[in-house]
């Protein structure tokens, strides 16, 4: 069964794809060290990043939404940390989220994005040789902001549930394997729903997914009774705005749990899972000024999840150590230029360790990190 767990935030400026990465290299280290950015220019609003290997050439890839600009740019590997000039594609009217994955099955990475004035998601599928079929459209609700990607119903094909911000609602779309999707069915979601990631919560081997209320000040969980339809939301506080959304195992006890960043709060949510479809209370920590995208993995090698935020209202994002057991160092810094949008991790100059890329809105730039730990 494939899954994708993804991560967005709601802005009027950004949205990130995240998933947990592993590290490959042997070693731990018990402090971490980045390079200085590195940058690369983007264009108007590039509010929503992805990685991932598009060329089949073992080397990770780097895509970035422009949303000021109504279109995508594709920065392919080097292989040596640098990337080439980027490839454009257009999409529809102001693109707020991009995600990458093989929807039809034919071993080639596909890209989803989320058209938010359009409502509908966007659907380029991969050639394999740099170059994807003419995007197609596929309606959701009014102003979709963040897509999460699973097989939600076990067919073998994957599904999609798109939030929709303006109509406090998610769409659920079940695929075909040829990457059509059956027409949308509808749930309620909390006040101007943003984010939302995919996993599953409660040990049924069934994907659920977790979404975040910008303005319930809460994040909501959606499980899946075992057929592809979901019960009601359950929702759970979190700080004030809710953004960003990320889902991992942060203390080794095999259930999922949740990170939410609050805007207007200045501060990341973790809220730890029961395994039985229940989340625990908050624990709160405090970020730079406006945090609006978070991306989680282990940094250092050292078997712990760790927790990367990117503040929109500072030049730096702040990296957050996991201890394992649930709980989290306060933050370090790394300097980046202003106003950083989204993030994302990967491995991007082949050395087995886990960078980290962000959209720097003020800018116009993406920022790249390595880390030599």
């Amino acid at each position: 069964m494939t899954t994708i767990s993804a991560s967005t935030v709601r802005t009027s400026t950004t949205n990130s794809n995240t998933s947990t990465s592993s590290n490959s290299s042997n070693s731990s280290c018990q402090s971490l060290t980045y390079s200085s950015y590195k940058s690369y220019s983007t264009g108007n609003q590039s509010w929503s990043i992805s990685i991932a290997d598009l060329d089949n050439d073992n080397k990770n890839d780097i895509i970035v939404l422009n949303a000021g600009d109504n279109n995508l740019g594709i920065y392919y590997n080097q292989g040596n940390g640098t990337f080439q000039t980027p490839i454009m594609f257009q999409t529809a009217n102001y693109p707020v989220f991009v995600g990458s994955v093989d929807l039809n099955m034919d071993n080639k990475l596909d890209l989803i994005v989320a058209q938010a004035k359009d409502n509908s998601i966007g659907l380029f599928l991969g050639l394999g040789n740099k170059s994807f079929n003419s995007r197609m459209n596929i309606p959701v609700g009014s102003y979709p902001y963040g897509i999460g990607i699973g097989d939600f119903n076990k067919d073998d094909n994957l599904d999609l549930v798109a939030v929709n911000d303006h109509a406090n609602t998610a769409s659920v779309l079940f695929g075909y394997s040829n990457a059509s999707f059956k027409s949308a069915s509808t749930l309620s979601t909390g006040s101007y729903v943003t984010a939302v990631a995919v996993a599953d919560f409660n040990g049924d081997s069934y994907l659920d997914f977790v979404d975040t209320d910008y303005s319930s000040n809460t994040v909501s969980l959606f499980i899946n009774y075992g057929n592809g339809s979901f019960q009601q939301r359950i929702a759970y506080p979190t700080g004030t705005n809710p953004w960003g959304i990320a889902v991992a195992d942060f203390n080794h006890d095999n259930y999922i749990d949740v990170v939410a960043v609050n805007y207007n709060g200045n501060t990341m949510s973790v809220l730890l899972g029961n395994g039985n479809g229940t989340l625990r209370s908050q624990k709160s920590y405090a970020t730079g000024q406006n945090p609006m995208s978070v991306a989680v993995a282990d940094l250092n090698n050292d078997t712990h999840i760790d927790i990367v935020v990117a503040n929109s209202g500072s030049n730096y994002l702040s990296v957050f150590r996991g201890y394992g057991n649930g709980s989290f160092t306060t933050a370090t810094s790394l300097t980046t230029d202003s106003s950083i949008t989204a993030v994302a991790i990967a491995d991007l100059n082949g050395d087995g360790q886990l960078d980290i890329a962000a959209t720097a809105q003020n800018n116009k730039t993406l920022n790249i990190l390595f880390n030599i730990c």
